[in-house]
């Protein structure tokens, strides 16, 4: 079984990094949890801990020079991020598609993927570099797309290089990422995230890069996006006290299936063997833990007026009158081109346009209607439909 080289992460990261004086402390005990879990749990193959490897050495990096120009600019800190849109929901429920709906409107400001994959230097700060690595960024996605797995991938998540981009490439440098469980078979990590990991301490660092990104350049209300938000939303608001969400809700029987397909294909890339009918478990489990909080958050400040509940199909169907509805429930005024954008965007994207992506619960070992008696708390709080239980 291959391994992940602490120290050979650490050396990477370094080598990569334009910074004089690094700062290796910050999440460091975040970090050699996930080796010391990936190591022992996640079977890897040659080729997964290499590539492992390279992952966590591009998170440290970009955490390492963050942190480097947020001392070394002080007003940075004083960026203000007032009011943040966090569109959350189960994974594989359309909160990608969903965020695509709000990247028209000019008054907000979302995480672009190029920027998640280097944020340092602050693109405000130093356009140049900015265009230099919007350049990059379209080479690697053009390298890529002769991989199998990325062809795969671009079949269940929708991804441009100048196009929106989630949390998850500002959480991976915290190395406090549940959705590492996709990719490795490592259930001690999920469980350490949940109730030992500081994900305060990981948003504060979450708060730190859209500042940096925000510094110099004109302020607008960012949109956060990331399912994995879910496990995290007390942590979150302690951080962003006034954001408002927006939750997509999905038949959870679909939602797991597409989730345990997900969890095989970036396992198969990694690890080996890769036990469909345990990946089934894990995944159920997961995605109990992510419906379970979502509850509990929503029975607490559901009350508030701060949340936005939208219903999957629908947004597929009509996005542009569910985008008016979250608009008015969170008392967000629309400029007068966005309706036509987003009509615009869905006429442009049909379903389907990128591929498709099959699955089926049988082949994880799991019972669709075992299934849904168990996530029924969560359905029949938000009156959520059947979604075709064929599976």
């Amino acid at each position: 079984m291959a391994v992940v080289d602490l120290d050979a992460v650490t050396d990477a990261a370094l080598a990569m990094a334009d910074v004089s004086e690094p700062d290796l402390e910050p999440f460091r005990e975040n970090l050699e949890l996930l080796v010391d879990c990936v190591n022992v749990e996640a079977n890897l193959t040659a080729n997964g801990a290499v590539a492992a490897q390279a992952q966590l050495a591009t998170a440290l990096r970009n955490r390492i020079e963050v942190s480097a120009w947020t001392r070394d600019h002080a007003e940075i800190a004083d960026e203000p991020i007032r009011h943040p849109l966090v569109l959350t929901g189960l994974p594989r429920s359309g909160t990608t598609y969903f965020q695509y709906l709000f990247d028209p409107e000019p008054s907000m400001r979302m995480l672009r993927h190029w920027e998640g994959q280097r944020p340092c230097p602050p693109p405000a700060f130093d356009p140049e570099s900015a265009d230099r690595r919007l350049a990059e960024a379209n080479e690697l996605a053009a390298r890529m797309r002769s991989d199998p797995v990325h062809s795969e991938i671009a079949k269940i998540h929708l991804s441009d290089v100048d196009g929106p981009e989630e949390c998850v490439a500002i959480m991976d440098q915290t190395f406090g990422n549940v959705g590492h469980y996709w990719t490795y078979r490592v259930p001690g990590y999920f469980e350490r995230c949940l109730d030992t990991v500081d994900l305060r301490a990981c948003y504060r660092h979450h708060k730190q890069v859209l500042q940096l990104l925000q510094w110099r350049g004109v302020p607008k209300r960012w949109v956060l996006k990331w399912p994995c938000h879910l496990v995290g939303l007390e942590a979150l608001l302690e951080v962003y006290p006034d954001a408002s969400f927006v939750i997509t809700h999905r038949d959870p029987v679909r939602a797991l299936a597409s989730n345990c397909s997900l969890a095989a294909l970036l396992r198969r890339g990694t690890s080996e063997p890769v036990d469909a009918h345990e990946i089934g478990r894990q995944m159920k489990h997961m995605i109990r833990v992510y419906l379970e909080r979502l509850v509990e958050f929503d029975h607490r400040y559901g009350a508030q007026g701060r949340i936005a509940h939208v219903d999957y199909s629908t947004v597929v169907d009509r996005p542009e009158a569910v985008m008016a509805e979250v608009f008015e429930t969170l008392r967000i005024e629309l400029s007068p081109t966005f309706r036509d954008a987003i009509i615009a965007w869905r006429r442009d994207n049909p379903p389907g346009k990128r591929g498709t992506h099959a699955y089926s619960l049988a082949d994880y070992g799991l019972d669709a209607a075992e299934v849904a008696t168990d996530y029924a708390f969560y359905t029949e709080r938000f009156a959520v439909p059947p979604e075709g239980r064929a599976l």
